[in-house]
Order: C-alpha cells, then sequence, then structure tokens
C-alpha cells in the first residue's frame, strides 16, 4: 500500500439486515494473512458528521478508521478494521445533549451484531478486539464497553464520554482518553469525570489533555482532537500491547 491509496478500495462495503435493521459498514481485511493465524480487530465508531447510508463518510472524514489500515502500522500489526455507520439522526447511545443517563441502545447491539459476524467469518484474534471512537463515538465506545465489557482488550476515547455511573463495569479495560481542553462541542469536563472515576478504582486508564489553544496551532478547530491523537504512534502501540484480561 502507499499513503495515496484509496481506502474506499480496501475497506470492503457491507451492510447488515435483520428484520429491524439495516447499518452499512466498512471492513478492511490484512493483506496475506498466514494459514492457521488470527489477527487482531480494531472497531471505528464514527462522530455524528459521519452518520447516514454512503457508506463511505465514516472512512474519508477523517483518519480514525484509516489510520489502522494504514501501511505503517499494517506493517508491523496485521489487523482487521471495522468501521459501521450510524444512521441519520440517530446516535451511538444515548446522547448527551438529550440526557444524564447515558445508555446502550439497539445500535450498539447491532455493532456487537456484527462484530460477532466478522469473528465468525474471519480469523479473528477474540483476546485482541479494541474500539476506538471520536466525539458520539467517544459516547458510543463507553457505551458499547459497559454492554460488552468481557468483550473488548483495549479502548481509545476521543473527545467522547459516558456514563460515570457505570465505570466499575469497565474498570478492568485498559482506556487512552482524549480532549481539547477548551472543546467547544463536547466539554472536556465528560473525559475528566469518567478519567477521575476510573482512577478512583485503580483502573488502568491513561488520559492526554491538549492545552487551550494547542488545536488552534495546528490550524484545527477546538473539538477536532482525534487528528493529533490517531496520528500518535504511542496510542498505536499502547494499544496493541494488550490482550483481553481474564476476570
Amino acid at each position: 500500500m502507499s499513503e495515496k491509496i484509496n481506502y474506499l478500495d480496501v475497506f470492503k462495503p457491507f451492510v447488515y439486515k435483520d428484520e429491524f435493521i439495516e447499518m452499512p459498514y466498512r471492513l478492511f481485511v490484512p493483506e496475506n494473512m498466514k494459514t492457521q493465524e488470527k489477527y487482531p480487530l480494531v472497531v471505528f465508531l464514527h462522530g455524528a458528521g459521519e452518520r447516514g447510508r454512503d457508506n463511505a463518510k465514516q472512512i474519508l472524514a477523517n483518519e480514525g478508521a484509516t489510520v489502522w489500515a494504514s501501511e505503517d502500522v499494517q506493517q508491523k500489526h496485521p489487523c482487521f478494521v471495522l468501521a459501521p455507520q450510524c444512521p441519520e439522526n440517530a446516535y451511538w447511545g444515548t446522547s448527551f445533549r438529550t440526557s444524564d443517563e447515558l445508555e446502550p441502545n439497539s445500535l450498539l447491539l447491532t455493532v456487537v451484531l456484527i462484530v460477532d459476524k466478522v469473528i465468525h467469518d474471519y480469523p479473528v484474534d477474540t483476546e485482541r478486539i479494541y474500539i476506538t471512537g471520536l466525539s458520539m463515538g467517544g459516547f458510543g465506545t463507553v457505551g458499547l464497553l459497559t454492554l460488552c465489557p468481557e468483550k473488548f482488550a483495549a479502548a481509545v476515547v476521543v473527545c467522547g464520554g459516558g456514563n460515570v455511573k457505570k465505570v466499575h463495569k469497565i474498570s478492568h479495560i485498559p482506556i487512552w482518553f482524549f480532549h481539547a481542553e477548551d472543546d467547544d462541542v463536547v466539554p472536556v469536563k465528560y473525559s475528566r469525570d469518567l478519567v477521575e472515576a476510573l482512577e478512583k478504582l485503580g483502573a488502568p486508564v491513561r488520559y492526554t489533555e491538549y492545552p487551550k489553544g494547542f488545536m488552534a496551532s495546528l490550524g484545527s478547530f477546538p473539538h477536532a482532537s482525534w487528528i493529533p491523537a490517531y496520528r500518535d504512534k504511542e496510542m498505536i502501540e499502547w494499544v496493541f500491547s494488550h490482550r483481553k484480561v481474564k476476570r
């Protein structure tokens, strides 16, 4: 591969269908897989701006999905990458704008069904399933972790948040949070509160907070902390260093 790759060519399009819902998703399959070897799976949940049915925006809008399929990462850590697309006017879980009680919903349950299908159809190492998301997808990541705390080996949550009352369910999972101090879309308090609650439980949590003005210095807006987060090589190595914790 090269950095000029057309990711819509290498992320194959699918649609999950059952009697209740249709959900488009893209799946990247590592090249030159070895017989009888199993590979990690990275699940990416996009933000609110990528909702719809085109099955493309969640791949093209930012590097949240594509970084894991990049040549550099695949050479060192060949893995599957799954990127489902949330329907228009829907949400990964409960929106922080409409409720204080942040809960998973049927869309996150559908993501679980898609993950299970990928596990069934491909040589996925179930000890190395990772999840990450930004903004709405950051909230969705925390929601999905609380829904299936036994499924994931590690997580990266970018400018998101979650239900602080449920952190005891996920305190065994290594999670790295990223947020900008001056985020004007999702207040930084959402990450700070989760990190504080997890730290009190002795959880293996990490937190990177970009100081006020940092995003502007990159020529971007304060909410876009996913830009430096997904370019953080230490974060990528940290993710792949984890296997599922036995409980």
